[in-house]
């Protein structure tokens, strides 16, 4: 026969329903009281009747609420009495319930567990040439460990992920990229295409981006460097060495240029030489450029005395 909690005492009929007292006779007759105080106005002359009057409603005031109170304690106390016995009787119960969940527990994790150990060696099997690019962790779901997620439908999403993965490297390598590792890279994080081509592009406009920029400057330096030698001819001075230069500003005054030959250690003895030239305002534009590009100091010749 199952356990039953029983009430002896009150029965059923016998809990207090209601607590009553003269509630409408008490409030009659304060309505009727209070009236006097509707619109009523002191005076300086009679503020001692105000704090009179103050002090007799808030007197009657808290006579009500403690009574209140006292009430409420006295139908309070039984019923604390029977919550105490209660919680005593459900921490009896809690006791073997807690024993018996951590065995469920453990027993639903050791079944998680196995389900797992199933699902690795289903990968493991499967994997083939993918081993190096894809591990188990990568690709495990949480989700597959319910009780409800069968192992064919298990099967079934690593499988396709498979398949998926071949066909989306093969693709990327048909690219023919220079950023293929780049690309793959980014792809195997999250196994989606259409980010890696998203990198492909990114990659492929910053590589043309560098590239523009490096013919930029190799023009200029051409440009530079014509410019010098159109000069250099024009003014009946020329270099007997071909040079390699570094540009750098010196003092006003005086004008130095680091000369060293072609393919030649770069701590070769410097030689300083002051000349003129004649040019247009682009080509001074472009010897300026030349020199600076080149690393070649210089600056202004200092007047004779």
């Amino acid at each position: 026969m199952p356990m039953e909690l029983i009430i002896y005492s009150p029965q059923e009929d016998g809990f207090l329903k209601e607590i009553t007292f003269n509630h409408e006779e008490i409030k009659n007759e304060l309505a009727e009281r209070l009236k006097k105080y509707q619109n009523l106005v002191y005076s300086g002359e009679n503020i001692k009747s105000a704090k009179s009057d103050r002090a007799n409603l808030n007197a009657f005031k808290n006579a009500l609420e403690d009574r209140r109170i006292q009430i409420k304690k006295q139908c309070l106390e039984p019923y604390e009495e029977f919550e105490r016995k209660i919680k005593d009787l459900v921490a009896m119960i809690d006791k073997p319930v807690q024993a018996i969940d951590t065995q469920i527990k453990n027993y639903e994790q050791l079944v998680k567990d196995e389900k797992k150990t199933g699902i690795k060696l289903y990968f493991d099997d499967k994997v083939g040439n993918l081993a190096s690019l894809i591990t188990f962790e990568k690709i495990f779901n949480d989700k597959w460990l319910n009780a409800t997620y069968k192992s064919k439908d298990i099967e079934k999403e690593i499988t396709d992920l498979f398949i998926k993965v071949e066909s989306d490297l093969r693709v990327i390598t048909e690219l023919q990229s220079e950023h293929e590792i780049n690309i793959k890279d980014v792809y195997l994080k999250a196994f989606d295409l259409t980010a890696s081509l998203q990198e492909k592009t990114r990659l492929e406009e910053q590589a043309a981006k560098l590239a523009e920029h490096k013919r930029q400057q190799e023009e200029a330096k051409v440009r530079a460097k014509q410019a010098y030698e159109s000069n250099q001819a024009s003014s009946g001075t020329v270099s007997q060495t071909p040079i390699e230069t570094n540009v750098k500003p010196v003092e006003a005054g005086q004008a130095e240029f680091e000369m060293k030959p072609a393919n030649k250690p770069v701590a070769e003895q410097l030689t300083v030489i002051d000349f003129r030239v004649w040019a247009t305002k682009d080509q001074l534009n472009a010897l300026k450029q030349f020199l600076v590009s080149n690393g070649i100091r210089y600056g202004k010749v200092p007047t004779q005395q």
